[in-house]
């Protein structure tokens, strides 16, 4: 039944995924769960955690992977060989063709790589070449002169699929063509597989053809409405089913009865239509490879899906089976509510819009709706109500009545007569999200952005009995009448006996930590965390717990994401849903531990088996962890603990651990698989973090030996001291005397200093006295000059007195501002002020000689008047001198011009 809705769940893996390159050529997996595909130029290794790269030497297309005896052999253009994995957990190629490629080949590839007998062949388009293991030979058997495509061993023999040349069978090293095979010769044959006892043989375009007993009948015409106009390109047969990898259509799967049970291709979400092999796992799981990525389809898993591509269905929120055909389902969406039968949606007419709850009752389905609620039957819609927005709808203890939570609140729906009755209760209009009834037929809800409330029913009313807000509860669910709470980390039990809440420990350790939770049937309990999934069937008391892989961010958000139908979980998907089959066998965690795929210490790979002792200085050391379950729909993760360092059992960051800067000591890393509540057996990896360099034994062992040398160099220097401090006491006593001496020499000469000094401060102040006389005779001495002129000038001697008028002028003028008194007055003035004009110039070089005359003269305190016959002019304009002179000097109105000339120096 599930097969005519759903398909098997499959994962898509693109190019982003695994880093590679678009077309998978071939695929096959090793005894350990490895994945390998020849993917181009890449050989990709996938271990369900980590994918691996790697390329031939040449850089070549590999067309053909097969795992033969724990070997993993690959074919390319003129080379095939083998890969072998070193202790680095690392492949490395090793060519069998490389030494005979010259003389073997004729630019062949190789496309197929299988067992026979007691060698490995490996086929291209003209050729097999059988390689003699024991014998280490290759032997070329080249094919007839017909167009080959592939070889096939079957029952033990080896037959080649020609186009328009039949069937040929390996005899003694040449191929015959096999009579019965004649009517063949018009078709291209791409496939052959073991079936029932014969062959069933796919042709290109041509229908499928089952051989046996040395007759070939008709199995697919390819008028069938399967396969018509369908390009076949491989068969395979999984769990008695054909599987059908086509060039245009994807993959179709049909039954012993030729009936089709699934089409998977690019409309229900396969990546790429053209099926370029196909390969069975060891726990009967369908590998594709595709000419853009490859996928996986879980044949041996409880999953089916259903995708809508097209955008048609928009986000699943709401999913109910027909009352009357169990093949037919009703999809409510954002969209609308739709019919979906043998895959194909229609929209149920004027349901437009967001629904968000399908109830079946009777023959009628009732459809919550954003605008209204409305019955849905024989694929027609009559309006029961226009309150909005209904949520959840549960059926109480009365016959026939059922309870609907909205938008506005709770609704009460009674059906009599094939008619429905409707009433809203009073007193409560809170939004409501989640509703269930307890035993004395109180009413629960959830209202978002409020908490849980308890009401009780009184007619047409409700009176609150109970609220608790969103920050103690966020959900509340009902199981065999009882209801429970979820908190935070906790799931609480509602005590009808002591109306109180209490926590319920074993539920808690089941469900938490979770989102969201939802209970189905009296049965199963469904939570959200994230993107994990988690089903409890309680009667059974078992988990499953999906993988996030699996829900892939696609799960519906902050509303109902499930719902149970008898034995069947749907998940709500933003395109179609997820179904889980919790009737159908059901993985568990397997008991051997997880496995160190790569180990890395201070950023380079090593060896996996060995324990290392890593230095100290910023030492690092990095995990891989796998547990090689490439198909894997259970949710696992590592935990892990590093005894020598903390006795905390931690979770993994994907599948990677690592320590950066541990201390010294020795460490013991375990490791544990769990999904839901089953752990695995323990991984143990031991590892030592040496001392830092100055801890080592090497260091200890020279801080001893430097000990001892600083013992003795102790002992040698004070010996080596003592014997200074005897020759320097010897020394300073001599040394005391002399400076005893010196001392006495010092203050003779200081004294003798002192008295120089008094000597040449009363010379200086002598020189001082004579400059300030001397000044002053000056300034007298042209004081009279000036009145003898005034004498001379008077007019009776200049006209009586020629003569002596022109002898007492000459006399006057030689007196008069000589030179050589000035001189004189200089050399004086700087025997008693030295660097006086040489500082003055220095500071103030825009000062003239006249300038520097004055400065001297008011240095020597002399007055205006004074200075005024020194220089040859009047009072007024020596004022006026020392006016400008003050502005050279950048002197202030209220500073004296003497006082400044006297303090400088």
């Amino acid at each position: 039944m599930l097969a005519q809705q759903t398909i098997p769940f499959f994962k898509n893996y693109t190019k982003n995924d695994y880093q590679g390159e678009n077309a998978n050529w071939d695929i096959t997996q090793d005894d350990k769960g490895v994945i390998y595909t020849a993917n181009n130029y890449k050989l990709l290794a996938y271990d369900g955690d980590d994918w691996s790269k790697y390329s031939l030497p040449k850089d070549i297309v590999i067309r053909s992977v097969n795992v033969i005896n724990d070997t993993l052999y690959s074919g390319a253009y003129q080379e095939f060989g083998y890969w072998l994995r070193n202790d680095k957990n690392e492949l490395t190629y090793h060519s069998l063709s490389s030494e005979k490629k010259d003389s073997l080949f004729n630019n062949d590839e190789i496309w197929k790589i299988y067992p026979f007998q007691k060698g490995i062949v490996f086929q291209s388009f003209s050729a097999i070449y059988f390689f003699d293991k024991k014998e280490n030979k290759i032997e070329k058997i080249p094919f007839p002169e017909t167009s080959s495509i592939f070889t096939y061993k079957l029952n033990n023999k080896i037959y080649l699929a020609s186009k328009y040349g039949g069937v040929y069978k390996l005899n003694e090293h040449k191929f015959d063509a096999e009579p019965w095979s004649e009517p063949l010769k018009e078709f291209s044959i791409q496939s052959m597989i073991l079936y029932k006892g014969g062959f069933l043989l796919g042709t290109q375009l041509n229908g499928i053809y089952y051989y046996k007993d040395n007759k070939l009948t008709k199995w697919l015409n390819k008028d069938s409405a399967i396969i018509d106009g369908i390009e076949i390109n491989n068969l395979s047969l999984v769990n008695q089913k054909l599987c059908i990898g086509t060039i245009n259509k994807g993959l179709l799967i049909l039954n012993e009865q030729k009936q089709l049970l699934y089409t998977i291709n690019t409309s229900n979400g396969l990546n790429n239509n053209t099926v370029l092999s196909q390969y069975k796992d060891t726990d009967g799981n369908l590998w594709l490879g595709l000419d853009n990525g490859f996928a996986c389809i879980y044949l041996s898993s409880p999953l089916h899906v259903f995708n809508d591509k097209s955008g048609k269905l928009g986000t699943l929120y709401a999913i109910e089976k027909s009352p009357k055909n169990p093949n037919i389902e009703y999809l409510g969406s954002n969209h609308g509510v739709f019919k979906k039968e043998d895959h194909q949606l229609s929209l149920i007419n004027n349901s437009n819009g967001q629904v968000w709850n399908l109830t079946q009752i009777d023959d009628e389905i009732i459809c919550g709706h954003n605008n209204e609620t409305f019955a849905i039957k024989n694929n027609k819609i009559k309006l029961l109500s226009t309150i909005s927005g209904g949520t959840r709808l549960v059926k109480t203890t009365k016959a026939n009545t059922y309870i609907q939570g909205n938008y506005s609140g709770l609704t009460k729906f009674t059906k009599i007569d094939d008619q429905w009755e409707v009433k809203h209760f009073q007193n409560m209009y809170h939004r409501v999200s989640e509703l269930a009834l307890d035993k004395q037929h109180h009413i629960w809800i959830t209202s978002p952005h409020n908490g849980v409330y308890q009401f009780k029913q009184n007619g047409d009313k409700l009176i609150q009995k109970k609220f608790y807000p969103e920050n103690k509860f966020k959900h509340l669910f009902q199981l065999n009448n009882e209801i429970f709470l979820a908190g935070k980390n906790d799931i609480f039990k509602y005590d009808l006996v002591n109306d109180t809440i209490i926590k319920d420990e074993i539920l808690t350790k089941k469900l938490m930590p979770l989102d969201h939770v939802m209970a189905f049937e009296n049965k199963f309990i469904v939570t959200k965390q994230k993107n994990k999934i988690k089903i409890l069937d309680v009667l059974a008391n078992k988990t499953l717990q999906l993988s996030s892989k699996i829900i892939e961010n696609k799960l519906v958000q902050d509303f109902d994401f499930a719902k149970a139908v008898n034995d069947s979980i749907y998940l709500f998907l933003d395109s179609g849903y997820l179904l889980v089959d919790m009737n159908s066998s059901i993985d568990v965690q397997k008991k051997l531990p997880p496995v160190i795929s790569r180990l890395r210490i201070n950023g380079e790979t090593k060896t996996i088996g060995k324990n290392y002792k890593i230095p100290f200085y910023k030492n690092s050391i990095n995990f891989s962890l796998t547990n090689y379950r490439p198909v894997n729909y259970l949710q696992h993760s590592f935990i892990y603990q590093l005894k020598g360092y903390n006795k905390v059992w931690k979770t993994a960051q994907n599948n990677t651990i690592n320590f950066e800067n541990l201390p010294k000591g020795n460490y013991e890393l375990l490791v544990k698989n769990r999904s839901g509540n089953k752990e695995s057996e323990i991984l143990s990896y031991k590892f030592t973090i040496l001392p830092p360099w100055y801890f080592s034994v090497e260091a200890i062992i020279a801080y001893l030996l430097l000990a001892i040398l600083l013992l003795y160099l102790i002992y040698f220097f004070n010996k080596r001291k003592f014997k200074q401090k005897q020759i320097r006491f010897e020394r300073e006593l001599a040394h005391k005397n002399e400076l005893e001496i010196k001392e006495e020499k010092i203050e003779n000469n200081k004294r003798l200093a002192e008295l120089e000094k008094k000597q040449l401060r009363e010379q200086l102040d002598s020189k001082r006295r004579e400059l300030a006389t001397y000044a002053a005779s000056m300034a007298k001495k042209e004081e009279i000059l000036s009145q003898l002129e005034k004498e001379i000038n008077k007019e009776e001697i200049k006209k009586e007195h020629s003569k002596l008028y022109d002898r007492l002028n000459k006399f006057k003028e030689n007196q008069s501002h000589s030179e050589d008194d000035w001189k004189l007055f200089e050399r004086n003035f700087n025997e008693v002020h030295d660097e006086f004009f040489k500082n003055l110039q220095k500071k103030f070089p825009e000062l003239t000689p006249k300038d520097l005359n004055l400065c001297a003269y008011l240095k020597m305190n002399l007055s205006s008047k004074e200075i005024a016959p020194l220089i040859g002019i009047t009072y007024r304009s020596v004022e006026l001198h020392r006016y400008r002179l003050r502005k050279k000097l950048n002197l202030d109105k209220k500073e004296n011009l003497v006082k400044f000339l006297l303090s400088f120096d």
